[in-house]
């Protein structure tokens, strides 16, 4: 089932009727009907509201995490492993005892593998990582190495966090931004507790705690200030505003959302061509022109995110992780835009360039079963859903 038939079941269970639950969820009524009949995609800000006036997890409405397909089984297979690692914390040890330059080219690997969104080539080193570096504060003297392993521990931490995500597993996902934050405070950089802080507003929005996110970009930016101002820094800060902008548009608040694009915009011109650590947010002027359309399709408006989306050209040296995205709200703007085979175009690039991302965006699967019940089930489409594992 899709959001709209998960939402009418439990709907019906809470014993609402329609105009009752769009009542509740301060939506309106003909977009629960249109949702409801599958014509129109559940928005992350729609599933949310009605998730809250419903009671009930945001995963029972999305259907995540989805059932493994015969491409990502392996990396389903492995999360018991990743919840251990990071359940146990410091009690438990690696299966193979490493080196400190050992778990960092291990991690090396692991950032490739997000930076190409092949997740499944990474979970296999992740969980001896944390385990690794944890054994490895245990034993190091107080002093600049012991603040380096934390470091590392936060980072590694931040890609924990992604990779549950990724798959659906949120509750994991928000543990590992709770132990990032743990490592950040004890690595004495100032910068990786700010860093930190913008992996919990992730947790955030995708849990739909949009006043709560938008408090904690605020509280993390204040204490930016507070530090010399460094490319680094302003790296982080930049982020800090793209995470705010689209905290902002799930709220409905264009105004605060295109404040924050400006805000990371003039930072991204500021730091031009100098080389910085973003502290794992990715922040690059590429991805302030990405958030620039994804900003209006969290708002609904599929017109103008398609004429930003026109005035931007990716350049290849771009994450496919990132460009996928790109092109799964792309997507998501012609759907809105009234585009359907473009929609569908759109959806194989995001397949061409992020398979892993794609089969598991629940944004995608909206997409497919809407496109299915307006297209009849075309042979490309049919083909697409077969592959993504969504029935139609």
């Amino acid at each position: 089932m899709g959001v709209g038939d998960r939402t009418g079941r439990a709907r019906r269970l809470a014993r609402l009727t329609q105009e009752q639950l769009a009542h509740k969820a301060n939506i309106s009524l003909s977009l629960l009907r249109k949702v409801e009949q599958g014509t129109r995609p559940a928005s992350p800000a729609f599933i949310t509201a009605v998730a809250r006036a419903l009671g009930v997890g945001i995963g029972e409405l999305t259907g995540q995490p989805y059932a493994p397909g015969r491409s990502d089984a392996a990396a389903h297979a492995l999360i018991p492993d990743l919840r251990r690692a990071i359940v146990a914390f410091t009690d438990e040890s690696p299966s193979v005892p490493m080196s400190f330059e050992d778990l960092t080219a291990s991690l090396d690997g692991v950032r490739e593998g997000m930076r190409r969104a092949r997740y499944s080539d990474m979970i296999d080193d992740l969980p001896d990582i944390l385990l690794g570096l944890h054994q490895l504060a245990d034993i190091e003297n107080p002093g600049r190495q012991l603040e380096q392993v934390y470091s590392t521990m936060a980072y590694a931490y931040s890609k924990a966090m992604l990779f549950a995500y990724q798959y659906g597993y949120l509750d994991l996902a928000g543990l590992a931004a709770e132990r990032c934050a743990w490592a950040a405070e004890r690595s004495s950089d100032p910068i990786w507790p700010i860093a930190a802080e913008y992996n919990r507003a992730l947790i955030m929005l995708y849990s739909g705690a949009y006043v709560g996110g938008l408090r904690t970009i605020e509280r993390a930016y204040t204490a930016s200030e507070r530090i010399p101002t460094t490319a680094n820094l302003l790296a982080v800060r930049g982020a800090l505003h793209l995470r705010g902008s689209i905290l902002s548009a799930r709220a409905a608040d264009n105004d605060t959302a295109e404040s924050h694009l400006r805000g990371a915009q003039d930072i991204a011109a500021a730091i031009g061509s100098v080389r910085f650590n973003h502290y794992g947010t990715g922040f690059r002027p590429s991805n302030v022109d990405i958030h620039s359309v994804a900003v209006p399709v969290e708002l609904s408006d599929g017109t103008t995110a398609v004429s930003r989306a026109e005035q931007i050209r990716l350049p290849a040296s771009v994450a496919p992780s990132r460009a996928g995205h790109h092109f799964i709200d792309l997507s998501r703007a012609w759907l809105l835009h009234g585009d359907k085979q473009r929609s569908l175009l759109t959806l194989e690039q995001a397949r061409r360039v992020a398979p892993e991302l794609t089969r598991n965006h629940p944004q995608v699967h909206e997409t497919i079963r809407v496109l299915a019940k307006t297209r009849r089930g075309t042979d490309p489409l049919t083909r697409f859903a077969k592959w993504a594992n969504v029935k139609i």
